[in-house]
């Protein structure tokens, strides 16, 4: 079912996440998207434990990213208190954007949803899209391969 997905984090829903029917708010699917971009960057190493080393806040950066495109398939429900997997990996990378694809899925194995973001790289100060750093490329292919088969 995760074939192809080699990096993961785990969640339980919160009582908050869900709304009147118990069911998890599909908004909040994105936020969980979103906890698993986190911890990929994290384990891409270009997040460090001090602050102001983080990938993202470097002062001498000229690029930031931003969410261009997201969507998800909903599969099946999810509800407070479920043990859930996200799965991500990189799906494509381009001259200035990339894409994540995202599974997840509850603990008893039904997958929930599916999910992909395109993050398009942009220059600070212009706004305009910028190429992504070869070094940035080479880490996202790097990362990939040396956890893959």
């Amino acid at each position: 079912m995760n074939s192809g997905f080699q990096h993961s984090v785990e969640l339980r829903v919160r009582f908050a996440e869900t709304d009147a029917q118990g069911v998890v708010y599909h908004s909040n699917f994105l936020i969980y998207c979103e906890v698993a971009r986190a911890e990929y960057f994290r384990g891409l190493k270009l997040a460090h434990e001090n602050p102001e080393e983080h990938f993202w806040r470097r002062k001498d950066r000229t690029w930031d990213t931003v969410i261009a495109h997201a969507e998800c398939d909903y599969r099946a429900p999810a509800r407070f208190d479920d043990q859930l997997r996200i799965w991500i990996r990189t799906a494509r990378i381009g001259r200035s954007s990339y894409s994540f694809e995202y599974r997840i899925v509850r603990a008893d194995g039904v997958l929930v949803c599916d999910a992909k973001t395109t993050q398009v790289a942009i220059h600070k100060d212009t706004r305009q899209p910028h190429p992504l750093p070869d070094a940035f490329v080479a880490a996202l292919r790097a990362y990939e391969a040396a956890s893959g088969p």
